[in-house]
């Protein structure tokens, strides 16, 4: 038994990777924050659907190499996801932009997290198809980062 066992984990967002690692919280500067964070993904508890990655690969920084470096968080999409994905489409047909050729993650990151019964890490406020109001409307507990550093009891 491991601790994805014991403890759901965190589906975590674009916005929030981009958060830790541009704007608030660099590693440079938040070293013992970083090494918790990479202990979490080492347990198994940090995940993200794959368009995470590719919402990434628009800006090729230390922040895209350190994401290939930690691929595994990067989950395939599989059948209990596209089920999930199809539902949450269903009642947020605008979540996405059908006409952008750009990555859109969010509603598989809502999917990933539904699929497998856990929270979600996200830097949006609430609002009409915004990641929050989404995962309220389908039961799932959406939290930002002060909140996630909380639960894990972390200070720095």
């Amino acid at each position: 038994m491991n601790a994805v066992d014991l403890f759901p984990g965190y589906c975590i967002d674009t916005s929030a990777l981009i958060d830790l690692w541009r704007r608030k919280y660099p590693p440079d500067v938040f070293r013992s924050l970083w090494g918790s964070f990479e202990n979490l993904i080492n347990q198994g508890l940090i995940a993200a659907p794959k368009e995470v990655l590719r919402e990434l690969e628009k800006r090729d920084d230390e922040l895209l190499r350190w994401a290939k470096q930690h691929h595994s968080i990067f989950i395939d999409f599989d059948t209990n996801q596209e089920r999930e994905l199809k539902l949450i489409l269903a009642k947020f047909p605008d979540m996405v932009d059908y006409l952008s050729d750009s990555p859109q993650a969010d509603p598989f990151i809502v999917a990933l997290a539904k699929s497998i019964d856990w929270l979600v890490v996200s830097s949006e406020s609430p609002g009409i198809n915004k990641i929050p109001t989404v995962c309220a409307a389908f039961g799932i507990k959406c939290i930002q980062l002060l909140e996630f550093f909380r639960e894990q009891n972390w200070s720095f």
